[in-house]
C-alpha cells in the first residue's frame, strides 16, 4: 500500500460537531469542538476518493484507507496538542510525573502511582494559559530531553478561533425566511490574526490541516496530484485539498536515548478504548504491547488524562444509514507513563511506534484515532 501526504486549506470556518442534539425551533445552535475529529476528516477524504474513483459500491475498501491525522500544519511544520504533563505559572514551568503519594491520599484505580507536579511551589499554584498546539520540534524536545526544556523555548500556536454565525431557514417555494427557524453555528476559523505590523494592518496567518493516507493500489491515481475543492464536516464547509509536495517536519520519530526503560505515550489524536480511559491491550497485570508486531512490551505506571469527549455522527452507508451510537474519546494530549518489561532491542526503530494508532478496534485505527507520540520520563 502506498503512502500519500495531503495538505488541506480550509476556505470557510469548519464545523466538527460536539454531538449535542440540534433540536427544533428557534434558538438552535450547532457547536464545534476545538479541533476536528479524525472521523470528520477521514470521512470527507473517503467520500472524495469515492467520487474521483467513480464507485461507492465497495464501501469496505474505502474504509480500508488508513488515515493518520488530522494535524495542525503551519508553514512546513506539524503542530500537536499540548501534552497534559506540562503546566506553568507566571514564573516557572513544571513537569507532571508519577510520584508516590504521601499518607492521607486517595488510592488510584488499579493501584497506579498518582501523577503530580514535580517540585511544586510553596504558594497556591495558578496555572497560566498555554498555547494549545506545540510545534513538532518543541514536542520532540519535551519528549526526549524534558530536563533541558524551558518555558522561554515555548512558542506554539493557539490554533483556530471560534467563528459564530447566525442563519435563517429559507422557504424554497417563496425564497423568504421561515418563521421560528433562526439558528447559529460555531465553526473553526483557520485564518488567525497575528498582531499589527508597521503600517497598522493586521497580519493574517493561514493554518492548514495535514493528513497522511495509506491506500490500496487501485486508488493511487486518485491521490496522485490530488487538487480539488471538497467539503468537510457540518454545513458542508469548503476546503482546498492538495497532494503535499513539501518536506514537513513532524512525521518522523525523534531519537529516543538508547537504554531508556521508562516511556511516555502522548495522544496526538483522541483515542477510543474498549475500557474507557484504559487501552484494551493493557492486561490485568498492567502489561501489554501497544502496536502489534513491534515486540515491545511495557507496563502502565500512571496516567494523566483529560475529561472524556463525546463523538457520534451520521452514517451514509447502505443499510446502516442513521445516527451513529455515542462513544467516549480520551482527549488528545493525554499522557500515559510506562516502564519497559525487559530491555528494548538495541537499535529499535521508534518510527514503528511514532504516530501509530494504539486503539483497540481496527476501524478506529484506520480512521486515525489514538495516534501516539513517544518519549521518555
Amino acid at each position: 500500500m502506498a503512502l500519500f501526504k495531503l495538505k488541506i486549506q480550509p476556505i470557510d470556518p469548519l464545523i466538527s460537531r460536539d454531538s449535542r442534539p440540534f433540536g427544533q425551533g428557534q434558538g438552535r445552535k450547532v457547536r464545534s469542538l476545538n479541533w476536528l475529529t479524525p472521523s470528520t476528516v477521514c470521512g470527507a477524504l473517503r467520500t472524495r476518493i469515492g467520487k474521483i474513483y467513480g464507485n461507492f459500491d465497495d464501501v469496505e475498501k474505502l474504509k480500508s484507507i488508513k488515515v493518520r491525522g488530522p494535524f495542525l500544519q503551519y508553514e512546513n511544520t506539524l503542530y500537536f496538542p499540548r501534552p497534559l504533563d506540562f503546566v506553568a505559572d507566571k514564573e516557572k514551568r513544571y513537569a507532571v510525573r508519577p510520584q508516590e503519594w504521601k499518607a492521607g491520599g486517595t488510592e488510584m484505580p488499579l493501584k497506579l502511582i498518582p501523577a503530580s507536579i514535580q517540585d511544586p511551589p510553596e504558594q497556591d499554584f495558578k496555572p497560566e494559559p498555554l498555547p494549545e498546539f506545540w510545534s513538532a520540534a518543541e514536542m520532540k524536545s519535551w519528549l526526549t530531553s524534558p530536563g533541558s526544556f524551558s518555558l522561554s523555548d515555548l512558542k506554539g500556536l493557539h490554533g483556530p478561533k471560534k467563528d459564530e454565525r447566525i442563519h435563517v431557514g429559507i422557504d424554497p417555494a417563496t425564497g423568504a425566511s421561515e418563521d421560528s427557524l433562526l439558528f447559529s453555528t460555531t465553526g473553526l476559523d483557520f485564518r488567525i490574526k497575528a498582531g499589527i505590523d508597521s503600517v497598522h494592518e493586521t497580519n493574517i496567518l493561514q493554518l492548514n490541516i495535514a493528513l497522511e493516507a495509506e491506500s490500496p493500489p487501485e486508488y493511487d491515481e486518485c491521490f496522485s496530484g490530488l487538487s480539488s475543492l471538497h467539503p468537510i464536516g457540518g454545513e458542508r464547509r469548503l476546503a482546498d485539498w492538495k497532494a503535499e509536495t513539501e518536506n514537513i517536519e513532524g512525521w518522523d520519530s525523534p531519537q529516543v536515548p538508547e537504554g531508556a526503560l521508562r516511556f511516555r505515550m502522548v495522544l496526538a489524536t483522541p483515542a477510543i478504548f474498549s475500557k474507557g480511559w484504559l487501552p484494551g491491550w493493557i492486561e490485568s497485570d498492567l502489561c501489554g504491547t501497544p502496536v502489534q508486531g513491534t515486540g515491545i512490551r511495557i507496563r502502565l505506571v500512571s496516567a494523566v488524562t483529560g475529561r472524556w469527549e463525546p463523538i457520534s455522527g451520521w452514517s451514509y452507508e447502505k443499510r446502516k444509514r442513521g445516527i451513529k451510537p455515542l462513544r467516549r474519546m480520551v482527549p488528545a494530549g493525554s499522557v500515559y507513563f510506562f516502564e519497559s518489561v525487559g530491555k528494548i532491542p538495541s537499535g529499535f526503530d521508534w518510527q514503528e511506534l511514532w504516530l501509530q494508532s494504539v486503539c483497540d478496534e481496527k476501524q478506529d485505527r484506520n480512521d486515525g484515532f489514538g495516534l501516539a507520540l513517544w518519549g521518555i520520563w
